[in-house]
């Protein structure tokens, strides 16, 4: 048999077994994994990826950014963000919809996917908004392929209000009863602005105080809201950018309640504390904020003891003047998915997890939780061909005039790293190699998740309100 192209040698890392991991070649045609052998000729592919002393891993997924794109687009679009993201070593993303427009209805959902369609170097993804005024739109947007809906409790860029208690569990129950997932900012907004005021009369300016403004018990009251409102409708959750010990620790317990939750971090949270704001000011400032050293520590804990299910990027990129302000008036957000890769291959080398758990974490996870498994997330036979090719050995220095974002304004620059993406293949096409994009702006393609079985509601309950009431 012909292949298109055979990746050679490699270390094929199992996401979920690290005893199975094996020397084997790849053969792929027609985009999809087509063999998995110990050897193959190399005369039997139109093309040969040596990968030789490297590790293998599924493509890895980031199923949390802001590409900015349409409506913002002097801070990020589809076409910079995704070659960013395959210099980086991702093959897909998964963009959130608080764009200009916000991705809340069909039209909106339409509108982004052709623009990502026509700009995007890999794979992705669309997460649609649940508003308080779009719950007739929800079946339309499951037909159109949404990989779920996105409620912001807490406020962020787009300032999409979030929904009133009664339409949230109204729209829960809508989400439930078309087996698709929410995700959620957790923040209390009340809490926020009340701490907030506080911070601000006291006339400093310094960041540390953002996360005082913006306390962990107002992650914790948000998440525990969501638990309850899950657990009440049956609908999954997703919490999204865990900060903080509080909230770790709510979604241990409810998953040992059976609750259906999963919940992501992001490597700001993982390598930086609030001891770091001093030298690094409103570069990072985020929402939720960088909390202390023991909140970083019960997130490693946490992604060790399956609390936490996934690692993402949440991308959120400023131009260098929007980020550069008094500490009150810079935007929020932080960019990742250039650095995500080495920083989490660094953690691998320094025995933080295993490279078994970070293809798990970062690939086979979010394809689970947002149903596109094992199509993606997976080495099995006739799925699509993504592979994400590491060298464990290959030391860097991150820096930000290296990246290839619309806006770098790293937290991370200066870091040195151990690991780097040598090659990003997405569905046969080898897209990043060595440093050098190789792929076609308008080659990636819209993932739609599998098409879900439906609710089962251990409880018997019914959706809270009668779809057809309005429509």
């Amino acid at each position: 048999m012909k292949y298109d192209l055979i990746i050679k040698g490699g270390i094929l890392v199992n996401p979920l077994d690290s005893g199975a991991d094996v020397v084997a070649d790849v053969g792929i045609r027609r985009g999809k994994i087509a063999c998995l052998a110990g050897d193959l000729a190399p005369s039997q592919g139109e093309d040969v990826y040596d990968a030789a002393g490297l590790y293998v891993l599924p493509g890895i997924i980031d199923a949390h950014v802001h590409f900015r794109d349409p409506g913002l687009t002097h801070k990020e679009d589809f076409a910079s963000g995704s070659a960013a993201a395959a210099y980086g070593g991702l093959t897909m993303v998964a963009d959130m919809p608080n764009t200009v427009p916000a991705t809340a209805g069909v039209r909106d959902f339409r509108e982004k996917a052709g623009i990502a369609g026509g700009k995007s170097y890999i794979d992705f993804g669309l997460f649609a908004a649940m508003t308080g005024d779009n719950v007739g739109e929800l079946e339309g947007l499951a037909g159109e392929g949404v990989l779920g809906f996105k409620v912001f409790l807490g406020s962020s860029v787009g300032g999409l209000a979030a929904p009133g208690p009664g339409s949230l569990l109204e729209g829960m129950g809508k989400t439930g009863s078309l087996g698709l997932r929410i995700a959620f900012h957790a923040e209390d907004n009340e809490l926020n602005g009340y701490f907030t005021g506080i911070c601000r009369a006291a006339g400093a300016d310094d960041p540390a105080l953002l996360a005082g403004a913006r306390p962990a018990v107002s992650e914790a009251a948000s998440i525990a809201r969501v638990l309850l409102f899950s657990e009440y409708t049956g609908t999954p959750v997703h919490i999204c950018h865990v900060s903080s010990k509080l909230g770790v620790d709510l979604i241990r317990r409810a998953k040992g309640r059976g609750i259906p939750v999963s919940a992501e971090t992001c490597p700001q949270y993982l390598f930086l504390d609030e001891g770091d704001y001093r030298r690094l000011g409103t570069r990072m400032k985020v929402y939720p904020p960088i909390r202390g050293a023991e909140d970083r520590e019960a997130l490693w804990r946490g992604l060790g003891d399956g609390a936490i299910d996934m690692i993402a990027t949440d991308h959120a990129p400023h131009t260098a003047e929007e980020k550069d302000r008094s500490l009150w008036e810079a935007l929020s957000g932080i960019m990742g998915v250039e650095t995500s890769v080495p920083l989490l291959l660094t953690a691998v080398n320094q025995g933080r997890l295993s490279l078994n758990d970070y293809a798990r974490l970062a690939s086979a996870a979010p394809a689970r939780i947002w149903g596109l498994y094992p199509q993606k997330g997976s080495f099995a036979l006739n799925t699509d061909a993504d592979f994400t090719i590491v060298d464990m050995n290959r030391a860097g220095v991150i820096r930000n005039g290296d990246l290839h974002s619309k806006n770098n304004s790293s937290p991370f620059e200066g870091f040195r790293t151990l690991g780097s993406p040598r090659a990003a293949i997405v569905r046969g096409r080898i897209v990043m190699k060595d440093g050098v994009l190789l792929g076609n702006a308008g080659y990636g393609r819209l993932v739609r998740p599998a098409p879900p079985a439906g609710r089962v509601d251990p409880a018997g309950r019914r959706p809270l309100v009668d779809p057809a009431a309005h429509t």
